[in-house]
């Protein structure tokens, strides 16, 4: 744990005696929060915020994510209560990054279910265009693969049990937002098939991708809430 950890810890228990029933306790204990707030210069905000964590996992693009990419990661986030942001990459990276913010063991577990359906995902959509579209025209090639994808993603988001959240762990995430993300601004994925007129070959390719997904596999337990991964039956 790091010193600015160690002190919010100390801070909120102080915070937590406050509310007792003894009244000198109590006095006693907010004013040595308050005394350690100003020495550190760590306001309400901060104490909020300190209930939510972040966990990034590697984007398959650097700035523009395709729409099927988008949506597992969305999902994922509010299957499992989590804020979900996208970052893209500086000239030192190749890979935007994903975001999972959240309380408890949530940032944890949905950035695991992100890794390992995002690699399923990746390696349905390789196999597909071996099978299906290696003669086509690289444009053609991934703008048909976009298809498979979200036919699979869309598949597997459907068999996520949803994670209950409440209305403390909320309000600690518009905190963590307002105090480490206070400039967003919104997204637009890549849709490389909008406004098309889909085909008949066009669309066996969504329909592959959908039964393909439902084969997808997600079942290990991470920080105590393997209850919240109900979707396949092994790795």
């Amino acid at each position: 744990m790091s010193d600015h950890a160690k002190i919010l810890d100390k801070i909120k228990k102080c915070l937590a005696l406050s509310s007792s029933s003894n009244e000198h306790e109590a006095e006693a204990a907010l004013r040595q929060a308050r005394k350690l707030m100003e020495a550190h210069g760590i306001d309400d905000l901060d104490i909020q915020a300190a209930d939510a964590e972040e966990r990034r996992a590697k984007s398959g693009a650097k700035s523009q994510p395709a729409n099927w990419e988008t949506t597992l990661a969305v999902k994922i986030g509010d299957a499992f209560g989590c804020q979900v942001i996208f970052t893209s990459a500086g000239f030192w990276k190749t890979h935007g990054e994903w975001a999972f913010i959240g309380c408890g063991a949530s940032p944890e577990v949905a950035h695991y279910a992100f890794a390992v359906l995002h690699r399923q995902a990746k390696r349905a959509r390789e196999e597909h265009i071996k099978a299906k579209l290696k003669r086509c025209k690289v444009a053609t090639k991934t703008r048909r693969a976009d298809l498979f994808s979200e036919g699979w993603v869309r598949s597997v988001v459907r068999t996520i049990a949803v994670f209950a959240g409440n209305e403390q762990q909320s309000a600690a995430i518009d905190a963590f937002m307002a105090k480490h993300h206070p400039s967003l601004r919104n997204m637009k994925s890549r849709d490389r098939n909008d406004g098309r007129n889909l085909r008949d070959h066009e669309l066996n390719d969504y329909a592959a991708g959908s039964r393909l997904g439902k084969e997808a596999q997600l079942n290990r337990g991470v920080g105590g809430a393997e209850q919240s991964l109900a979707l396949g039956s092994a790795e």
